[in-house]
């Protein structure tokens, strides 16, 4: 006798009208529409994971648009990258005895800007060296060298560094005061006080990516990308001892580029006076290309305010923020 096995009705199987399968087409294409938009969705201070990033793939530059940060917003506290593979890490450095430290005066001349047609004045720095030659500065004699004059004041000394023509660097000393500790310059016609803080930067917020997450690697290498924001006179004063180039603009301040942040370079520029916003790397050496490369994640970068850079969760690391 001959075993059947049966798996249930002789009748032929049922098949879903063509409109149904076609309505669940579109419905499965809303849904994974909808969660793309999800995912590669950008808030104002965070970066989410890019759906095309995988394990092992190679991350590559996004297409993302450029845009401007307000310029105007006094309250700019943090930089983040748009578009890139992983969300950066945050980072909260803070000199708990900065404002205790030296204190500067940037002063600009009208078409001045960040490391450009402008002085810092120092106080208190170091007596110069005895060989240095002489000059007058308002009633004291100081000692002058290439883009600096020293000079007594206030039981200590001053200095004003700028890339400004020797008598100008002098007329800013013969104008500066000492009040409560702090350089007070009313400064000459044709120049403006655009910032006083101390020397150091009380903190410094960064945010820190892996080059190949922002698809910038051909250009910087594959090691370190940083954003910055910080108050402090002493990164521009280090600017003007430095090494710099021409940057551009960004937002349309113009930007400089230099070693001064840390890295092999990074891009700085003002965003409102007296803070100082840059960009810069760890990885290739500093050339044209990573210069280009530095102005893209610049247009690509987005401004946080002070509770969206608490919103990041940044790691405190309590530290002397020397500048350079």
């Amino acid at each position: 006798m001959t075993d059947i096995v049966s798996f249930g009705s002789d009748k032929p199987p049922w098949r879903p009208p063509r409109r149904l399968i076609v309505a669940g087409a579109v419905a499965l294409a809303v849904v994974a529409a909808g969660v793309a938009a999800f995912v590669v969705r950008h808030d104002a201070g965070s970066v989410a994971v890019s759906p095309s990033a995988s394990a092992g793939a190679p991350a590559r530059a996004a297409p993302c648009p450029a845009t401007t940060s307000p310029a105007g917003v006094g309250s700019l506290a943090g930089l983040v990258i748009a578009c890139a593979a992983q969300r950066g890490s945050s980072l909260d450095r803070r000199d708990r005895t900065a404002k205790v430290g030296p204190w500067t005066a940037v002063v600009r001349r009208a078409d001045g800007s960040l490391g450009r047609h402008s002085a810092v004045v120092t106080f208190p720095v170091s007596a110069p060296p005895a060989t240095t030659r002489h000059v007058v500065v308002g009633r004291a004699t100081g000692a002058a060298a290439p883009g600096m004059v020293t000079w007594p004041i206030a039981g200590a000394y001053a200095r004003v560094r700028g890339d400004l023509p020797e008598s100008a660097l002098i007329a800013i000393g013969a104008h500066t005061t000492v009040v409560d500790k702090r350089p007070a310059v009313k400064p000459p016609s044709g120049y403006r006080v655009a910032a006083v803080e101390p020397y150091r930067a009380p903190e410094v917020h960064e945010v820190r990516y892996g080059t190949t997450d922002l698809g910038e690697q051909a250009a910087l290498g594959s090691g370190l990308t940083f954003t910055g924001v910080a108050r402090g006179g002493g990164y521009e004063d280090l600017l003007y001892e430095s090494v710099t180039q021409g940057g551009g603009a960004v937002d349309g301040r113009s930007a400089v580029v230099s070693s001064v942040f840390g890295g092999n370079g990074a891009l700085a520029w003002e965003p409102t006076p007296g803070v100082v916003a840059y960009v810069g790397y760890s990885g290739a050496s500093l050339d044209d290309t990573a210069v280009a490369a530095l102005r893209r994640l610049a247009g690509r970068s987005r401004p946080l305010t002070d509770a969206q850079w608490r919103a990041t969760g940044p790691t405190q690391a309590d530290q002397t923020n020397e500048p350079g």
